[in-house]
């Protein structure tokens, strides 16, 4: 190989750095089928896979189904419904209003520049198939070639409806060999290339009936592009870079002098190129079809892929969503969005409407004050994890660290003032009625002070006094608090407590009522509404102060561990692991009655905490998943039409146990959808779920065995991007023995 000059240079993202201006996220990014937007991260917070540009439009996809627009070369970005959670490797601008997308089972295309999607339907159904997606290339609008993971080459000329299978890539699992595919590319409706594990480019000038090879490595090449008809450029493992002039009839390797594993390559003219990288610390530039390059540094987050948007703009992107672009050609880079950094542990929301704060670790506070739409950082005066805080308007607030230190900030959390709450006691928790009215709680009793923490004293109210205590809402005026075994209430600032009956059963023991219930969450919207889930994630409802309880089982699940709600009827659910077919998730339950039915809402691919919801009402809900992935919502996280679910059965009573079908209907449904059948029975808080396709007439079927007992049944379904979810309410079958004539 003959040796190339190699100059190598460092470009980080630094305010400092005046090519490229720090450019704005462009509106808050919407995820998956739900209406909650991005906060924090900005433009969004899942990693970006692959870049493509068509001039000033370009287009990003990665995790979770993220695909992202951009109309104005990288500076804002917008997200794409593409009604999947599929992560997408793949995407091609194949002209100013046509794209195409896909990875794993799933394929996309967009002939409206992404206002509008349809499938792509090189498999039959999408929640699994055997052979994934590997590459895709579409030399014309509606001609398109599709490599699998086995080698199966597969051809389409209407846009992706119908497929021709092509000759197998050589060398794949589809003819007996071991190598995958990893690119295509056609450069005609005739004329492609397509590359592989083992280090080989194959080239075909009959639309794939017939493959030819043209390069042969040792080293697996990752990608190949196409500058035009005649220059092209393919990049693999250990530094492979080829480069042809003659339409791919031969191909030279150079040396660009970056020791990484090259992942991709896009290119501004035939000799100005950029690579990235699997390390995703570097890309690196030529400006002389690899005659020597530039190892340049856009981020300190990973970057794993890059594009020209013009001869200078370079736009790149990678891990959680970074995304960077430079104004000339990579010589230095700013950021797009921003993030805000730390570590948080759960959410508060401020008296003041829009406002929410997110205590953390290292003395880490998140706040917003415009509704969440953008997050800033201020750090509480210690360097413990702060556990709680309480904001009664913007400016005035309350924290308390792990080990009990409270603080106190007049000026939003730049300054802070340490108080003394007059015990050496740890508290869990802390409530703030008023900017001088602040309550701290647990681990056992409340203390109170009434003149902006200067002094605290005790509580002495008997309901509070001995009782142990773990957290404390506000609920309208009022304040309610609760343990494991007790919940209680002040209508006066903290000066007076009672206590609040729990759901279930009291029995009198040694003269005392006991209620062996365990109190998991509670929430109270004000003093006579309130929700609580018990130790086994079932879910209670009092409309009078906690007189009396409703048990509320059409929640479909017994994996839920939090719960919020903004009004009487209206709030969430926080799940653990998936739903349905949706791998492990954030997952939200939402009811609009009052918790007669749920519907399931997709958020994050990072879990939500038990307190990483905040839902204060009249306003802005907020949402934390994972340590630092911040949303909001106004609109309840529903988004799409409305969709209707419901289910039945033949006979709803029998004398012993039996096998019965459940069916149902959804409605609209196009023949695609997905629905979960739950089924609880009499004694047992565990829901047991059937997923089954929905008919093209929205009917579904499902077969159960009840056993004796009230046998529960509920169906639910997330939405589907255009649709929004909805729970069907709960169906009974009760299996009771005949009674005996006297």
């Amino acid at each position: 190989m003959r040796s190339t000059r190699t100059t190598i240079t460092v470009a980080v993202a630094a305010a400092g750095l005046a090519a490229a201006a720090a450019a704005p996220a462009g509106a808050n990014v919407q995820v998956g089928s739900s209406a909650w937007e991005w906060g924090n991260p900005q433009p969004q917070g899942n990693t970006l896979r692959a870049t493509d540009f068509r001039g000033a439009t370009g287009y990003a996809v990665g995790d979770f189904g993220t695909l992202l627009k951009s109309s104005d070369g990288g500076l804002t970005w917008a997200g794409l419904q593409t009604g999947t959670f599929t992560n997408l490797t793949e995407v091609q601008a194949v002209d100013d209003t046509t794209l195409v997308a896909g990875g794993g089972c799933v394929a996309r295309r967009s002939d409206d520049g992404g206002r509008t999607f349809s499938r792509i339907a090189f498999t039959p159904v999408e929640n699994s198939c055997k052979e994934p997606l590997a590459a895709l290339s579409f030399p014309q609008k509606t001609v398109g070639f599709l490599a699998l993971a086995d080698g199966t080459v597969l051809q389409t000329a209407d846009g992706g409806t119908a497929f021709a299978q092509k000759s197998a890539i050589p060398g794949t699992r589809a003819p007996g060999g071991r190598d995958t595919p990893t690119a295509l590319w056609f450069t005609s409706p005739t004329t492609g290339f397509a590359a592989t594990t083992g280090g080989k480019i194959f080239s075909t000038v009959d639309a794939g009936n017939s493959w030819k090879l043209v390069s042969d490595t040792n080293r697996a090449v990752r990608d190949v592009t196409f500058f035009d008809a005649t220059t092209g450029y393919a990049v693999g493992d250990g530094g492979l870079f080829l480069r042809t002039t003659d339409s791919g009839v031969t191909w030279t390797p150079k040396d660009l002098g970056v020791a990484r594993n090259y992942t991709g390559v896009r290119c501004s003219t035939a000799l100005q190129c950029v690579v990235s990288t699997a390390e995703g610390d570097v890309v690196v530039r030529t400006t002389d079809g690899g005659d020597t390059a530039n190892a340049l540094t856009p981020s300190t987050d990973k970057i794993l892929a890059a594009s020209f948007a013009s001869a200078t703009r370079l736009v790149a992107a990678g891990e959680r969503g970074t995304t960077v672009v430079s104004d000339d050609a990579g010589t230095t880079f700013a950021p797009v969005g921003g993030r805000l950094t730390g570590t948080f542990s759960r959410l508060r929301a401020g008296l003041q409407p829009g406002t929410a704060f997110a205590p953390g670790a290292d003395g880490a506070l998140g706040k917003t004050t415009d509704g969440g739409r953008t997050w800033t950082r201020a750090n509480v005066a210690t360097s413990e994890d702060v556990l709680d805080v309480a904001f009664p308007t913007a400016t005035v607030g309350y924290a308390l660290d792990v080990q009990g230190g409270l603080f106190r900030t007049a000026d939003g959390g730049a300054t802070w003032k340490t108080l003394d709450t007059g015990t050496t006691a740890r508290p869990n928790a802390v409530v703030a009625t008023s900017p001088d009215t602040v309550l701290v709680l647990g681990p056992t009793g409340v203390r109170r002070s009434a003149d902006g923490g200067n002094v605290f004293d005790a509580v002495r109210s008997d309901a509070v006094a001995r009782t142990a205590l773990t957290d404390a809402e506000r609920a309208g005026s009022a304040v309610v608090a609760w343990g494991r075994q007790d919940i209680v209430r002040t209508t006066d600032g903290g000066r007076t407590w009672t206590a609040i009956r729990k759901p279930g059963t009291y029995k009198r023991v040694k003269g005392k009522l006991r209620n062996r219930l365990v109190v998991g969450r509670v929430d109270f919207v004000d003093q006579r509404v309130g929700y609580v889930q018990d130790g086994t994630s079932r879910l209670w409802r009092t409309a009078n102060g906690g007189r009396t309880w409703t048990e509320l089982p059409g929640t479909g699940t017994n994996r839920f561990d939090g719960l919020q709600f903004s009004s009487a009827t209206s709030g969430y659910l926080v799940a653990q692991g998936g739903f349905g077919d949706v791998p492990s998730a954030g997952i939200l339950y939402r009811t609009t009655d009052g918790g007669k039915t749920f519907a399931p809402q997709v958020v994050s691919p990072t879990v939500i905490g038990p307190t990483g919801l905040v839902a204060p009402g009249g306003g802005s809900d907020f949402l934390l998943a994972g340590v630092a992935d911040l949303f909001a919502t106004t609109k309840g996280g529903v988004s799409g039409a409305a969709s209707t679910l419901s289910i039945t059965t033949k006979q709803k009573r029998y004398t012993k146990v039996t096998k019965i079908t459940v069916t149902g209907k959804l409605t609209p449904a196009t023949g695609t959808e997905r629905v979960t059948v739950s089924r609880r029975p009499e004694g047992s808080a565990r829901w047991i779920a059937q997923t089954v396709k929905v008919a093209a007439n929205g009917a579904f079927t499902t077969s159960w065995t009840v056993t004796r007992g009230a046998n529960l049944f509920v169906a639910q379904w997330a939405g589907d991007f255009d649709s929004a979810g909805d729970g069907s309410p709960l169906l009974n079958v009760v299996v009771s023995a005949k009674k005996k004539k006297r």
